[in-house]
């Protein structure tokens, strides 16, 4: 639409200047068309083209791997970049056995660099899919290095929070705190006033219209409780997010995918608890698997708000790191069905590329050294799968590339047994 409107708008005297790089778009999913780059010649047909091919940011190494992997794309202009910077360092991979490995090796790199003299602002993670800050935001704080999530914290996304809400208002119902975040989550028409009342005590000064609502309310409280009590909290988890509707209708937008994604990994959290869940005892320790899951996702809260205000390695997702550029950049969850993404059968050849186009944007956002990492089991949504390394590894020349090793493997501690 933007486009045809800046037609409309040029149509008589043709004067325009555009900015673009194909092998850049990555943005097909909120209508972006990289048609109107490549067309652009035949729509304005006395442009003058100025190709900008010398790249000021990278070493020779990272464009040169740049460069192997954009080739492989159909829709785009032919172009190479160059550059008189160093030749650089090679590539690092890194091979992990699981997530939790990967994240150990992110932060031990983030450790050596920053001991070498590097600036923790100068380092960003980055990842396909929001869902796996998750981990890497647990490794972070376990090893006390200040980060920062560019967007938002998994505990502090909408969805997370109003689960973890009513689950702690399962367990304590005098929360002013909870009860007012739920009371309207799916909304309910319950305002100020009444959920004053409710706190004072004087439902019955209420209309009956608005009694039925309390009641319904209180009802949807029962059925989780009773669920929670009868099963172990990672099923508890989605038995929440389909009562309160949050999985409805969200597979058909990305946000919405996003969010069921993260849902997905919030119930992988929890089967952490549910060995404390025994079914001959089920109404005795439901609540300590509950409690257990809530002591952690608040002691991370917590520790994300201390570090809030202080500066830190970047975690973002490739989208989001578009424009930006940093000295050193680790590229995480290179694997067939992560990055890239799962297909669908029915992507056009323009979305298929995108794929292509996101990796060759992570990897040029790195001025001195990239790192890439892949795991080979990674327990995705409360699954765990075996896992190929991603094409785009497969196709980095073995020249550019040198292989990563941590200098021990330490057994990955939980959140819970920080020790201050």
């Amino acid at each position: 639409m933007q486009y045809k409107i800046v037609e409309a708008v040029t149509r008589d005297h043709q004067n325009i200047c555009a900015v673009g790089d194909v092998d850049q778009n990555i943005y097909t999913w909120r209508n972006a068309s990289i048609k109107n780059i490549l067309n652009f010649e035949k729509d304005y047909k006395n442009a003058k083209l100025v190709v900008l091919e010398e790249n000021y940011r990278s070493t020779k190494t990272i464009l040169e791997v740049a460069n192997k992997i954009i080739e492989k794309n159909k829709l785009r202009m032919e172009r190479k970049l160059t550059t008189k910077n160093a030749v650089g360092e090679k590539v690092s991979l890194f091979e992990a056995l699981t997530e939790n490995h990967e994240a150990q090796f992110v932060v031990e790199k983030v450790k050596k660099l920053q001991k070498n003299g590097a600036d923790l602002s100068e380092i960003a993670v980055l990842y396909r899919a929001n869902f796996q800050s998750r981990v890497l935001e647990e490794e972070f704080l376990v090893k006390n290095i200040p980060y920062q999530v560019l967007g938002t914290r998994f505990f502090d996304r909408k969805e997370i929070k109003d689960i973890l809400a009513f689950l702690r208002f399962c367990l304590n119902p005098e929360s002013i705190v909870d009860l007012k975040r739920i009371i309207n989550v799916p909304p309910r028409g319950i305002g100020k006033i009444t959920l004053l009342k409710i706190v004072e005590g004087k439902e019955k000064e209420l209309p009956a219209g608005m009694k039925m609502k309390i009641d319904a309310f209180r009802g949807l409280l029962r059925k989780i409780k009773n669920f929670a009590i009868q099963n172990p909290p990672s099923k508890t988890i989605f038995f929440i997010a389909k009562e309160i509707g949050l999985n409805k209708n969200l597979e058909k937008t990305n946000e919405g995918i996003e969010r069921v994604e993260n849902i997905k990994e919030l119930s992988a959290l929890a089967k952490k608890y549910d060995e404390i869940y025994k079914e001959e005892n089920r109404a005795k320790n439901w609540e300590d698997g509950v409690e257990k899951l809530l002591e952690e996702t608040s002691l991370a809260s917590d520790q994300d708000s201390d570090k809030k205000e202080r500066e830190g390695v970047r975690l973002m997702t490739v989208h989001a790191s578009k424009g930006l550029e940093f000295a050193y950049i680790f590229v995480t969850g290179l694997e067939e069905g992560l990055f890239p993404h799962e297909r669908d059968e029915n992507l056009s050849e323009e979305e298929a590329e995108e794929e292509r186009r996101l990796f060759y944007v992570a990897i040029t956002r790195a001025k001195k050294k990239l790192f890439l990492s892949y795991a080979q089991t990674r327990t995705i949504f409360g699954s765990r799968g075996i896992n190929i390394p991603s094409e785009f590894v497969l196709e980095i020349p073995d020249e550019f590339l040198e292989q990563e090793f941590l200098d021990y493997t330490p057994k990955h501690k939980p959140l819970l047994h920080i020790e201050f």
